[in-house]
């Protein structure tokens, strides 16, 4: 496995993540500086629950899915703060 097939199933996986991410935002009064922690829990919960492939393959997938939903711009200027 390569980085280009690590980073395909990252991409298909972040839709999922951040309508995810989207949906405990609305629905919680979850505070927006655990956001991108959340978005990274449900990226790699769902890449792990639907992928064939090896465990640790797919919770690095997960990560890169839920650093890409939530952008990683976001988590940087969070922790600035």
């Amino acid at each position: 496995m390569d980085l280009t097939f690590l980073l395909v199933i990252a991409a298909s996986i972040a839709v999922f993540v951040a309508a995810a991410s989207e949906v405990v935002k609305r629905t919680t009064n979850l505070p927006t500086r655990y956001l991108p922690i959340t978005s990274i829990v449900v990226g790699i919960f769902v890449a792990v629950i639907v992928s064939p492939y090896d465990y640790y393959t797919m919770v690095i997938a997960g990560a890169v899915a839920g650093l890409s939903a939530c952008g990683l711009f976001d988590l940087t200027k969070i922790t600035k703060e």
